[in-house]
């Protein structure tokens, strides 16, 4: 009788701390640092010299490659509203 009580404590205790080793055994995952927030990317500047009506220095001008590009799809758009308004005739 005692042998069966003794077997029964061994059993409950077996069981009962099972989930702690189970627990311990499982690696604990490494708390990673919240990543700094990244830094927005700089356009690198394109400079541009103009010739200037009346002077013998140039005119430097600088803007990123995507203002260039507006710019220049802007002078396009002028000097194709003049010719079909007929005021520019190329030679």
């Amino acid at each position: 009788m005692i042998a069966q009580r003794v077997a029964a404590v061994a059993v409950f205790a077996m069981f009962a701390s099972a989930p702690l080793f189970a627990q311990d055994a499982a690696p604990a995952a490494p708390t990673a640092a919240p990543a700094p927030p990244a830094k927005p990317v700089k356009e690198k500047k394109v400079c541009r010299s103009e010739a200037v009506l009346g002077s013998n220095l140039p005119n430097v001008t600088c803007h990123t490659k995507g203002e260039w590009a507006a710019i220049d799809g802007q002078n396009r758009a002028n000097v194709q509203n003049m010719r079909d308004a007929g005021g520019f005739t190329p030679h």
